[in-house]
């Protein structure tokens, strides 16, 4: 159970799930909270894959189950395995393309606050700062979505996020 009330959700809100139940209680805050969410998605530079292998790795490295559950289907959607889903929770890289696994280092840099010169040109000898800046705050809103569900006790459910 929640540790904040279930609010309720009128036909304007597009997506009808836990997480939105909780933060539409502030309307206002769930406004901000839910149009970054969707921008780092639908205004990104970044290919889909890359953006569900970094939200997937700061999911898994949170213990946010209800934003794996969340991303995972998605991931399935766009040709991510089973396999590649399981190494991605337990953190091994090397399956992955060298390009890849530089997003996933640096998303968990991101995470641990460890972005030094030397990733930072590693994952942009792949993509352009353009690219960078819509990752590092990809990241940086997973890491707040992740702790969100946790500090409010979210349970999973069947939409997505």
């Amino acid at each position: 159970m929640a540790r904040v009330p279930d609010a309720t959700l009128d036909d304007s809100i597009p997506v009808h799930n836990n997480l939105v139940r909780a933060t539409y209680n502030n309307p206002e805050m769930h406004r901000g909270f839910a149009s970054l969410s969707g921008r780092v998605h639908s205004a990104s530079h970044l290919p889909d894959r890359v953006r569900e292998l970094a939200v997937l790795r700061i999911a898994a490295l949170l213990g946010a189950e209800f934003e794996w559950n969340s991303h995972a289907p998605r991931a399935r959607d766009i040709g991510i395995s089973e396999l590649e889903l399981q190494a991605l929770r337990r953190g091994e890289i090397d399956a992955f393309e060298p390009s890849e696994a530089a997003v996933i280092r640096f998303a968990v840099a991101v995470e641990e606050r460890t972005v030094d010169d030397v990733l930072w040109r590693e994952v942009a000898a792949y993509y352009d700062a353009t690219a960078l800046l819509d990752l590092t705050m990809l990241v940086a809103f997973y890491g707040l979505a992740s702790r969100l569900v946790l500090a409010l006790d979210i349970n999973d459910d069947s939409e997505t996020a």
